[in-house]
């Protein structure tokens, strides 16, 4: 939220902080009876998904990347360094968040869609349009989508995305 004012404008400020208005309440609701417990478990079965997520997205060649509902980058596929020019060790570890990878339409159209399928059980994956940034801020036009896991508490946990580059 701390690089929102130097990056965007006002009108798109505006629009990400009502996108995340949208399910912030259902996310305070259910994250308020959660214990300390609660919390280390369900980052225990975080991790243990990035192990399982890790291994499947080594077989599928395709630019994927996993991150946290809050957008932190936990796991990155070498095609999508490939893709984007992107070193890996710059994306893991470093919290790097995935907004900060895509131009600034394509981050307030990625709250909008989050927000909007965040608690909804119907959707399965998300598919848009979207602008990644190289380092150099090159533009790369790709398509993607996008799938939100949610923990035993029903609560977004996981989200993984994957691009196609548009020629």
């Amino acid at each position: 939220m701390k690089h929102l004012p130097t990056r965007f404008e006002k009108n798109d400020i505006l629009r990400i902080v009502r996108a995340l208005a949208i399910f912030r309440p259902s996310l305070i609701a259910l994250q308020m009876p959660m214990t300390d417990e609660d919390e280390v478990f369900v980052e225990k079965c975080f991790q243990r998904s990035l192990l399982e997520l890790e291994k499947l997205i080594s077989y599928s060649g395709t630019p994927t990347v996993v991150w946290r509902r809050t957008g932190e980058i936990c796991l990155v596929a070498p095609e999508f360094c490939m893709l984007t020019e992107w070193p890996m060790d710059e994306l893991i570890g470093k919290r790097k968040y995935i907004y900060e990878l895509f131009e600034n339409q394509s981050v307030v159209e990625y709250w909008e869609s989050f927000a909007s399928h965040a608690f909804e059980n119907t959707t399965k994956s998300i598919y848009s349009h979207c602008i990644l940034l190289k380092p150099s801020g090159a533009p790369i036009p790709a398509t993607f989508c996008f799938s939100i896991r949610r923990d035993i508490f029903d609560l977004p946990s996981i989200v993984i995305g994957q691009w196609l580059p548009l020629l």
